[in-house]
């Protein structure tokens, strides 16, 4: 014990509230791991179940798009500037996320973000100290 500082504890000699702190802990970590295991398990069956032709068809698209011409970009850009070109770009990227082999990519690195935050937060100190 520290000078001038009395500590609540109980008969085992653990301080209260460690039991609590150290469930929501537990919870948490255990979350962490399932939402990491079932988010890469998911992002595994997608990439082995996508057959490689939607890939190259959704290629195929893409090249062609009527956005990708050279007139199209340049009356976005009069009308609207650089900011609209790069929002059309920005659009494009990102629909292409959830689609094909490129969606369990997205996958994967959803789940580890959302299984690290489940980490970070089990690690955070208990609010009532």
């Amino acid at each position: 014990m520290s000078e001038g500082r009395s500590e609540d504890k109980d008969v085992s000699g653990e301080r209260r509230g460690a039991t609590a702190r150290t469930a929501f802990q537990t919870f948490m970590q255990r979350l962490a791991v399932g939402v990491l295991i079932v988010g890469l398990s998911a992002s595994a069956i997608v990439f082995v179940t996508v057959p490689a032709e939607v890939e190259a068809d959704a290629a195929r698209v893409y090249m062609a798009s009527p956005s990708n011409s050279r007139n199209l970009r340049r009356e976005v850009e009069r009308a609207g500037g650089w900011a609209a070109v790069a929002a059309i770009d920005f659009n494009e990227w990102f629909d292409g996320l959830w689609q094909g082999r490129r969606l369990a990519g997205t996958l994967a690195v959803l789940a580890v973000g959302a299984s690290l935050i489940c980490f970070l937060t089990a690690r955070l100190p208990p609010l009532d100290e």
